[in-house]
């Protein structure tokens, strides 16, 4: 372990140590986590090596509520970076595959809170609706992106920044928008993104 990652590393002992702890029983190395990391569950918390959480995130894994039992996880890969302000909301697993990028202000969450209208109480004490959510391996996901219950996003995806991504999506595309769309599909081929409309047609003619 080089100089620098032993000074992060130690650095994030001395912010978070019960964190910490709980992260290098399980194995973990070369991790950093940023200042102000507010977490709820961390036994729930996984963290792969040589990863990186920057400063006022957000954790929270919900075990129980509203009389239900739940069963939450964030796992994030190794070499993962994410940045500022992110938020993870977990009542249904949550997982982030190996040497993803993660920008600033992205919140996922695998669950909601019950939406009966006939409830005649707040919404806030209705049982959660859960789904797990995978982020593949090497995905990029721009800033202030939202990701909802049960998404799955495959490998290499690229989310641009802004999006709502409310469904799943393949490996090697790029999504964008409000909800979320593809915008290109990567060609193995041609070695090149190319457009969703153009992909569209040659399905189309090979029907």
């Amino acid at each position: 372990m080089s100089i620098k990652k032993i000074i992060k590393q130690s650095i994030s002992v001395i912010l978070h140590p019960i964190v910490s702890a709980h992260l290098m029983l399980e194995g973990t190395r070369e991790f950093y986590i940023g200042s102000r990391l507010n977490i709820k569950g961390y036994k729930y918390f996984h963290l792969g090596t040589g990863s990186t959480v920057g400063k006022d995130c957000r954790i929270s894994c919900i075990s129980e509520y509203s009389k239900e039992i739940y069963k939450p996880s964030v796992n994030i890969g190794n070499k993962v970076y994410i940045a500022y302000h992110f938020t993870a909301l977990s009542a249904a697993p949550i997982t982030i595959g190996d040497n993803s990028l993660l920008a600033s202000g992205i919140f996922i969450t695998s669950f909601n809170h019950g939406m009966n209208p006939e409830y005649t109480g707040s919404y806030g004490d209705t049982p959660l609706e859960v789904g797990a959510v995978k982020i593949g391996r090497g995905c990029w996901i721009g800033e202030n992106v939202i990701i909802t219950p049960g998404v799955t996003l495959g490998d290499r995806c690229i989310v641009a920044a802004g999006s709502v991504v409310t469904k799943s999506f393949p490996a090697y595309s790029m999504v964008g928008g409000v909800p979320a769309k593809i915008l290109k599909i990567y060609n193995h081929k041609k070695h090149e993104w190319e457009s969703a409309k153009c992909n569209s047609k040659k399905n189309t003619t090979n029907i």
